[in-house]
């Protein structure tokens, strides 16, 4: 009978003490709608490696910092370091995780030839189109493109803002458009839909990708074995695979 009634107390100490132990914080990832299928692929990666994380999305990289502002549990963000110093207003970081470089792109739609991006002040092409500088890395790189090479006010009366990169990539292989400005991850994955395409180097600040730590998560262990499947051979394949390298 002593040796039950030690069984539960014994039981009841060890439950108490499970309860009061602290919860480990889960590491929880956003990037923008541009990378969004990128970092669903590298935590469905890290899950199966026996990693927890969790993600959380919400549009533009400017929307999620908001809502970072305002109380979310978010702890590292996956985005081009020039949006997220430019953006960031308030919200501090412990370090940059440096994931690759990824360029601006110009693609033009089947039936059109270009060789070269002042083939865009042609009477062949009668319209093109990129993404909004505000919304997406690839429409400030654009922008900033077009008007340090000086076309942008050479086509401005063919020229087209749109939201995002996908639907820039959509009016070009529907037809819709004649040329457009994205990123390498729509050539990589669709390219047999357009006419051809050309990587743009210059002209714009480098596009660098990186994982933002929050400030305060950068000890946290579930965070830096994030970071460490990042910097892993399999990780940097599914950014390659992904247009960053």
């Amino acid at each position: 009978m002593k040796k039950n009634v030690i069984l539960v107390i014994l039981v009841c100490f060890a439950l108490v003490n499970i309860m009061k132990a602290p919860a480990l914080a889960s590491t929880v990832v956003t990037t923008g709608a541009g990378y969004k299928t990128m970092l669903e692929e590298l935590c469905k990666a890290f899950r199966e490696s026996g990693g927890t994380v969790e993600e959380m999305y919400g549009g533009t990289i400017g929307q999620m910092l908001a809502q970072i502002r305002q109380g979310s549990d978010v702890n590292v963000i996956v985005s081009d370091i020039g949006t997220l110093e430019a953006m960031s207003q308030g919200v501090e970081f412990d370090f940059y995780e440096s994931l690759g470089d990824t360029p601006l792109v110009l693609a033009w739609r089947k039936g059109i030839d270009i060789k070269s991006p002042g083939d865009l002040e042609n009477d062949e092409v009668k319209s093109v189109c990129h993404p909004d500088a505000q919304a997406a890395i690839y429409g400030r790189a654009a922008s900033q493109f077009l008007e340090s090479s000086g076309i942008g006010k050479k086509i401005e009366n063919k020229l087209s803002v749109v939201t995002l990169v996908p639907q820039v990539f959509a009016y070009l292989s529907s037809g819709e458009m004649d040329a457009g400005f994205v990123n390498r991850v729509m050539i990589l994955n669709g390219s047999d839909k357009l006419g051809g395409w050309l990587e743009i180097t210059e002209g714009y600040p480098p596009i660098s990708m990186v994982a933002a730590v929050l400030k305060g998560n950068g000890d946290d262990p579930q965070v830096v074995q994030f970071v460490e499947f990042l910097r892993s051979e399999e990780g940097k394949a599914i950014l390659k695979k992904n247009g960053v390298w």
